[in-house]
């Protein structure tokens, strides 16, 4: 129960001050690669949400406006769940430590994003041109729309179908260990819970443990599912080249729009939280380090979670915004790689 009280603390912890660097991260590689210097590490994650914060409030156009600046402080919590749920010092409440429960996680954060422009009515939308709406007038064939609400169609659209290969490739390990719970695949991986407290939460000689472990990225099937997750991931974000629900040149930031002062310092919170769960279940499913509370594992696991951001931000670098003409074919073509990758692994198991 000590254990378990800690690492609840602890994760939250891991999570804010690993979030607020990977944004800088991010901002610097894409700044590099365009031969510019990029700002400061922390300006775009840490002093980013403190400058929203303390800006003064105001009252959004919403039906519903306390819950549409409630919904990013609920997608941070339910990225601290997501995280907890994969540590060891969780393992033994079964019936949460299982990848069908990441997924449900993930698929709220999917459903966030709809609920956050489906409560949105923008002020930029109110001006213009829409039918007479007083009563007894004629209205044929003719609707209100919002920037958001083209904004839910489009992230509509990308549940249905962009986020699919995440969670194909997501269901590889679990094929591969036979388990859908993270500690038979983890332990599949040479991952020994025993060393999680050999005698002390900052005991360093453990920390070389982590050099005994086969991960699962290191097999064909492996290799080819955390391809397929990394497509996954940039869709989940809504990252160049995958965009389009918030693409600048039509939709104007999309569900965000209207987030000003601390909810859109939240906004950018769950943003960052999110960054750092996607990377931490990879992590955990095809590396085999889970998030624990010996201190140096979960050092060395936070600075595992960077590298994909990074990946990211160097491909949306290059990348420019595709069309649902372009992203279909491609969330198939990827979704297909993963189901090879699942049948190369049900070969291997057999």
């Amino acid at each position: 129960m000590i254990q378990l009280i800690l690492i609840t603390m602890l994760i939250p912890l891991a999570v804010l001050a690993t979030g607020f660097i990977i944004p800088g991260l991010e901002r610097k590689v894409q700044a590099r690669i365009q031969q510019r210097v990029g700002p400061p590490i922390l300006t775009p994650g840490l002093w980013q949400v403190f400058k929203f914060i303390y800006k003064q409030r105001i009252t959004p156009n919403s039906p519903m406006p306390r819950l549409f600046h409630s919904i990013p402080i609920i997608g941070v919590f339910v990225m601290f769940f997501l995280v907890l749920f994969t540590t060891p010092e969780w393992w033994p409440i079964n019936a949460f430590a299982t990848v069908v429960v990441v997924v449900g996680f993930i698929k709220v954060i999917e459903f966030l994003f709809m609920a956050i422009g489906s409560l949105s009515r923008s002020f930029l939308s109110v001006g213009m041109p829409y039918a007479d709406q007083v009563k007894g007038a004629v209205m044929k064939g003719e609707y209100r729309r919002f920037f958001e609400q083209q904004s839910v169609i489009r992230a509509f659209k990308l549940i249905t179908i962009g986020s699919f290969p995440m969670y194909v490739a997501i269901f590889v390990p679990v094929v591969i260990a036979r388990s859908i719970y993270f500690s038979d695949i983890v332990q599949f991986q040479g991952f020994n819970p025993a060393f999680v407290f050999p005698g002390g939460i900052i005991d360093l000689m453990y920390l070389g443990k982590i050099l005994n472990l086969e991960p699962i990225l290191f097999t064909f099937p492996g290799f080819l599912a955390g391809i397929v997750y990394f497509i996954g991931y940039i869709m989940v974000l809504n990252e160049y080249p995958f965009s389009i629900e918030k693409a600048k040149s039509d939709v104007l930031e999309g569900p965000s729009l209207e987030y000003a002062a601390w909810a859109r310092g939240g906004y950018y919170l769950m943003r960052q939280s999110i960054l750092f769960a996607m990377s931490s279940v990879f992590i955990t499913l095809f590396i085999g380090l889970p998030p624990t509370l010996n201190l140096p594992l979960l050092l060395v696991h936070c600075l595992l979670c960077i590298i994909m951001p990074i990946l990211f931000s160097i491909v949306s670098a290059f990348s420019p915004i595709l069309t649902f003409k372009q992203i279909y074919p491609v969330s198939i073509g990827f979704s297909a790689l993963g189901f090879l990758a699942m049948i190369i692994s049900l070969v291997m198991v057999i």
